[in-house]
C-alpha cells in the first residue's frame, strides 16, 4: 500500500497577443490566472506467487492532473484538474530456468474532467491557438500489454512486445466553433495496436573490450493528430540500428572509451505522423524524418 500527496500552486498572467494588450470579453487588460489544489491519491497492490517463477498481481491506484491555463490561449481561459482511477491485473513470469521472462498485463482506466486541447490554424500567422478544456463525463481506457524477453546464448538477447489499447472518450464543448457545440473528441497520438522487437548482442574482444550490436523494430497502427479532427495519420514501421566498440581501457583513472555507428530509420520508410483538416488550410500535413546515420565517441572516467 502507499499514496501521494500533491499540493499545486500556479500563477500567471497573459499581458500580449500579436504585441498587443489582450482583450477578453470586451475588457482590455492583463489577464491573470490561479490555481491551487491538495490532493492524496491512493495506491494498493495485491500479489501471489503462484510459484517460485511466476507471480500474479492486481493494483488499484487514482491520480491526479492539475488545473491551470494554456500558454498558447488567446484568452487564457482556465481549466480544473483531471482525475483517474485504475484497476490493473497482470503476471510476471521467469521460465525455462530464466531464459525467458513474460509479463502480461491488463488494464481499466476511468477518467474524470479529462483536459482536452482543442487548436486553431489561422492563415498568415505562424502559430498554432490551443485552448484545453475540461470534459463533462467521464472516459474509459482499456488495454493489454505483453512483454517478452528471451535470453537463448550468451550474450544475445531478444526482447518484443504489444499493446492494446482501446479509448472512449465523452464530446466536449469546442471552443472554436460558434456556440461552443459539443463535438466528438478523439484521442491523440494512441495507437490501438503497438509493437516492438528488438535483437542485442554483446560480444567480448580484447581486454575488457566488447562489441554492442543493437537492431530494433517498431510498429504502430494508425492515430488521430488532433482531438477535434477524424484525420487520421499514417501506419508507422521504423527499423533502428546501433554497432559499438565499448569498455576500450584508455589506461588512466579507469576511463573508458565507446565508439559509436547509429542509424534511424533504416530502410528510409516515408510516413504522415501529423495530418489534420482546417477549413482555411485543407488537408494539411508534416512527414517523418529520412533514414539518417550518425556516430558517437564517448568517454565515461
Amino acid at each position: 500500500m502507499g499514496g501521494r500527496y500533491s499540493h499545486d500552486k500556479k500563477k500567471g498572467e497573459l499581458t500580449k497577443v500579436n504585441g498587443a494588450t489582450p482583450t477578453v470579453n470586451g475588457v482590455t487588460g492583463d489577464v491573470p490566472m490561479a490555481f491551487k489544489s491538495d490532493r492524496f491519491d491512493p495506491l494498493v497492490t495485491l500479489a501471489y506467487d503462484v510459484s517460485r517463477h511466476i507471480n500474479v498481481y492486481g493494483k488499484w491506484s487514482t491520480g491526479y492532473k492539475a488545473g491551470g491555463a494554456n500558454s498558447r490561449s488567446l484568452t487564457y481561459r482556465s481549466f480544473g484538474p483531471e482525475s483517474v482511477s485504475s484497476f490493473e491485473i497482470g503476471s510476471k513470469m521467469d521460465l525455462l530456468d530464466n531464459m525467458v521472462r513474460l509479463n502480461l498485463a491488463a488494464y481499466t482506466t476511468k477518467y474524470k474532467n479529462v483536459q482536452i486541447d482543442f487548436n486553431a490554424v489561422t492563415p498568415g500567422v505562424n502559430r498554432t491557438t490551443l485552448e484545453t478544456v475540461n470534459v463533462d463525463g467521464s472516459g474509459r481506457i482499456k488495454g493489454f500489454e505483453a512483454d517478452l524477453t528471451v535470453a537463448p546464448a550468451t550474450g544475445l538477447t531478444l526482447t518484443a512486445s504489444y499493446a492494446l489499447t482501446d479509448i472512449r472518450l465523452p464530446q466536449a464543448h469546442n471552443p472554436f466553433i460558434a456556440g461552443n457545440p459539443l463535438v466528438t473528441v478523439y484521442p491523440v497520438y494512441v495507437p490501438k495496436h503497438s509493437s516492438s522487437g528488438a535483437i542485442d548482442y554483446s560480444l567480448p574482444v580484447a581486454g575488457d573490450a566488447k562489441i554492442l550490436a543493437h537492431l530494433d523494430a517498431n510498429f504502430a497502427s494508425r492515430q488521430y493528430s488532433s482531438a477535434s479532427d477524424p484525420t487520421l495519420n499514417d501506419r508507422t514501421f521504423l527499423v533502428n540500428g546501433r554497432l559499438s566498440l565499448a569498455d576500450i581501457d584508455l589506461g588512466r583513472d579507469n576511463a573508458k572509451l565507446r565508439v559509436s555507428l547509429w542509424a534511424r530509420n533504416l530502410l528510409d520508410n516515408q510516413f504522415v505522423f501529423l495530418r489534420n483538416y482546417s477549413a482555411a488550410l485543407g488537408t494539411y500535413a508534416i512527414y517523418n524524418e529520412p533514414r539518417t546515420f550518425g556516430g558517437e565517441v564517448n568517454v565515461q572516467f
